[in-house]
């Protein structure tokens, strides 16, 4: 395979020109990263607890950002780690569009989460009559530690998306655009990503 790009998210290890800002579709928050001496983290409420984040105040919580060069085949793999229970993920996306505030918002995206009772794999979508949508397509079980590194990995291979992440291999064939748009994305708690690497498959 080819590396098309790498980062480490060290302070001086990579780029926020190389990255587009998306925000969800389901809430009104941009979202904001944080650096840290050898990761980044999403930004969270202070005063919300953990169970704030993982209901009523799960908006505040989402960062989302896709390398800006989309790609037809592609492997993407993450090392991250959570400090509550869920849910940094790896995101693959459609063309995001400018939404009526001039901000980037996803419509067709996969997520790839990793959260304490082991993998989902979401299916969202958008139309003008139903708003924002999703589906559980895929998922695996297994204990995931909070404050625990782990490398979580996707690949695209045809129409099968085939996820890693330690001992766990499973895989799920999804309808999805040629193009993709590849990144990361933190909600429902504090998330931290240490690495990323995009690379090119050779069908």
């Amino acid at each position: 395979m080819e590396e098309l790009y790498s980062c480490a998210f060290a302070a001086t290890g990579w780029r926020a020109e190389d990255w587009l800002l998306v925000k969800s579709p389901r809430w009104d928050f941009a979202g904001e990263w944080i650096q840290e001496a050898d990761h980044i983290r999403n930004r969270v409420p202070a005063d919300a607890t953990p169970e704030q984040m993982l209901g009523a105040r799960a908006g505040e919580t989402y960062t989302s950002m896709l390398y800006r060069e989309p790609q037809s085949s592609l492997r993407v793999c993450v090392e991250t780690s959570f400090d509550e229970r869920m849910a940094p993920l790896i995101v693959l996306a459609a063309e995001p569009v400018f939404g009526a505030d001039g901000r980037r918002e996803y419509r067709e995206h996969i997520e790839i989460v990793l959260f304490d009772e082991g993998i989902n794999i979401w299916h969202h979508n958008w139309n003008a009559e139903r708003g924002p949508h999703w589906r559980r397509a895929a998922w695996a079980s297994f204990t995931v530690d909070a404050a625990r590194r782990y490398a979580l990995e996707v690949e695209r291979v045809g129409k099968a998306l085939i996820v890693r992440c330690g001992d766990c291999v499973f895989g799920v064939e999804i309808a999805l655009p040629e193009q993709l748009y590849a990144g990361i994305t933190g909600c429902e708690g504090n998330n931290r990503f240490y690495e990323f690497a995009l690379f090119a498959r050779e069908d």
